[in-house]
Formats: C-alpha cells, structure tokens, sequence
C-alpha cells in the first residue's frame, strides 16, 4: 500500500530541494554571464556610506526582536556608449540570492568599502546588455551559489529516496 504522507512529504523534500539549487544555479549563470561580458568603463564614486536597517530575528524563548544592522552603500556615476548612469553595485548583481553584507556596527559596514572616497576615479564594470547595473569588483560568489546547488541535490536525492520507500517498502 502506497503511504500518501510519504510521497507528500518526498515531493516537499524535492521541491525545496530543486528551488534552492535553482536559485543557486541562476545566482552562478548571472554574475557568470555578467562578469564575463563586462566592459570596462572609467567612473567617479559619488557617495560611500552605510544605511541602517532593521531585521527581526528569533530568541530563544520563542517571541521575536528587531535587531539594527548596517548596509554598506556606495554610488558611482559612469558613462557608456554616450549615455550616463548612476549604479550602486559593489559586486556583479544577481538574480538569485542576496550577496549584500550585513554589519553590526555601521564603522564595520563602511569599513568594508575603505578603499573608495568620494571623488575618487575608479574602474567600473559594464555588461552591454544590462547598462544600468554596472559594478565595481569581478568578484562572484561562485562557491556559495554551487554549494546551493549541491545543497538543492542532497534535498532532492533524500525525496526521491523518500519517494521510492513510499511507494515500494510501505
């Protein structure tokens, strides 16, 4: 007899599974794709700070707190083929998941883009194809998106293990 609770609970296992190492698979191909069609252009930083935002989080007895937390935030201006933008990207930008750093204090959050000033002429990135979303390093995350990705496998092989006791052993 098929136990209906086990292939339930192996489809909720392949499905988070298969979302999680879609998000890090999109995550991976995007800043792939834009580190790899990415142009140089020259560009002036306008603005270096960190912004404060307010996250809940879990303690232990069960209720909820809101904690501060520190973006950092920088702005640069920049010219391509004849048309000027304004971006705001440290890193390639992603379809997938978050990369912006969260700090404790704001002086850790600026710190964290130390070496940029207002004024200062640096080199941005461009992919032709997205314009307006230039960014300042080539750095990707790749270790983490196909960690995700493989993360996602180990959910999807445990539901189809869950799948095949289902229908076979029960």
């Amino acid at each position: 007899m098929v136990s209906v609770g086990g292939v339930i609970g192996a489809l909720v296992w392949s499905g988070f599974g298969a979302v999680v190492a879609w998000n890090g698979w999109t995550s991976y191909t995007d800043e792939q794709t834009r580190v790899g069609d990415a142009v140089e252009v020259r560009a002036e930083i306008t603005d270096v700070g960190a912004s404060e935002t307010e996250e809940r989080v879990d303690i232990e007895d069960g209720g909820t707190t809101t904690r501060t937390r520190y973006v950092p935030q920088i702005a640069f201006d920049y010219t391509f083929r004849g048309e000027s933008y304004t971006a705001d990207n440290l890193n390639p930008p992603s379809g997938g998941v978050e990369t912006v750093p969260r700090y404790g204090s704001e002086s850790r959050a600026r710190d964290h883009l130390d070496e940029y000033a207002e004024g200062d002429a640096v080199t941005a990135y461009v992919d032709p194809d997205e314009p307006g979303e230039g960014f300042l390093t080539r750095e990707t995350n790749t270790l983490r998106n196909l960690a995700l990705v493989a993360a996602g496998g180990v959910f999807v092989a445990i539901g189809v293990v869950f799948l095949v006791a289902a229908l076979v052993v029960f």
